[in-house]
């Protein structure tokens, strides 16, 4: 090992070491957080000892007059079908989910309001991050249209496009300072190292971050981590933005792309051994309070099961304790995906 990897090795052993001793202490407590406690009672009192706040599901419906985007008829057969609530409802209150969150999965602006009609009334679904191409010249009218509906608590950005993702231009940040104004949330994807990366480099990301400090953000599926080993670049990249990026959350999602092989399916480890190192660096650099728990169904189902995913992390928060289960898997998600304005 040489130096630069026993310097990671250390830092990784000290902040285990330092999350260990400070876990369970208590942090400010603000309405947002005294309400997401009040729902945690709730659904304990109700019989769910172990309740869930999913953060990434996505609904589509292939078979609909004009189709989808996404996916695609040669995706495999697991993808490429319809994706509705009446499969997905039944699963998760299987499973303690009690609050589910929508994620976009098209970049067509009117299938934000696909989605908001295919779930209205339903209190199982009760937001949604859609989609806006960020910079576009009509961002603004289409933010202002669906923010009418407090149900659209965010956006997913820098997927679709543009296609030189984040670059900040003035288009950009004035889209992004509506957003944030709004009270409103932004998840993005941020996959490789530090740079060059092939999906929003975390360079990238911390430079979002700074010039857009009140905005609430997430970087989605274990941002981006790969294989049982972290590389000493993405590791070296987390910590410096969990340092400098305090508006900046990591979606403790989607396990299973962590060893994605490129095929149709592949089959993910289920032993949370494989998955540990990552979890760790991601747990002592943002800490339980920015972790927010998700499956990205049916995604994920590419990889191996819901009832697998939810296992490996409830395998691994239980050494922590309930108070920080508690914030990763159900509270944080209230807190981060409620509108502010």
């Amino acid at each position: 090992m040489n130096w630069r990897g026993k310097n990671i090795a250390f830092v990784r052993w000290v902040a285990v070491v330092a999350l260990a001793m400070t876990v369970g202490t208590a942090s400010a407590h603000n309405n947002d957080d005294d309400d997401a406690e009040d729902a945690l009672r709730a659904a304990k009192r109700a019989g769910i000892h172990k309740p869930i706040v999913e953060t990434h599901i996505h609904f589509y419906q292939p078979s609909r007059p004009g189709g989808v985007p996404w996916p695609n008829p040669t995706d495999p057969s697991i993808l490429y079908r319809d994706v509705l609530p009446d499969e997905y409802t039944p699963l998760a209150r299987a499973h303690g989910v009690v609050k589910t969150i929508i994620v976009e999965a098209s970049p067509l602006v009117e299938d934000n309001q696909w989605i908001l009609d295919l779930v209205r009334g339903d209190r199982f679904y009760p937001a949604f991050a859609g989609q806006l191409e960020i910079g576009s010249p009509t961002f603004a009218a289409d933010l202002a249209r669906f923010a009418r509906d407090r149900r659209f608590v965010g956006i997913r950005g820098y997927l679709w496009g543009p296609a030189d993702g984040i670059t900040l231009s003035p288009a950009q940040l004035a889209n992004l300072r509506d957003l944030a104004r709004r009270g409103m949330t932004l998840d993005i994807i941020s996959r490789g190292d530090a740079t060059p990366s092939p999906t929003n480099p975390k360079d990238r990301v911390e430079a979002l971050c700074r010039a857009v400090p009140n905005l609430r953000i997430v970087i989605d599926h274990l941002a981006g981590a790969v294989g049982t080993t972290p590389t000493p670049g993405w590791e070296l990249s987390i910590r410096r933005l969990a340092d400098v990026c305090p508006n900046l959350h990591i979606k403790f999602s989607s396990f299973y792309d962590m060893f994605a092989t490129g095929a149709p399916t592949w089959n993910a480890p289920t032993d949370l051994a494989s998955y540990k190192t990552t979890f760790d660096v991601l747990m002592t650099a943002f800490g339980p309070d920015r972790l927010i728990w998700g499956s990205n169904w049916p995604v994920s189902d590419l990889g191996g099961s819901y009832t697998d995913q939810i296992r490996i992390a409830e395998e691994y928060l239980a050494p922590f304790g309930t108070k920080v289960r508690d914030k990763v898997m159900f509270k944080n998600a209230l807190i981060f995906y409620r509108r502010q304005h």
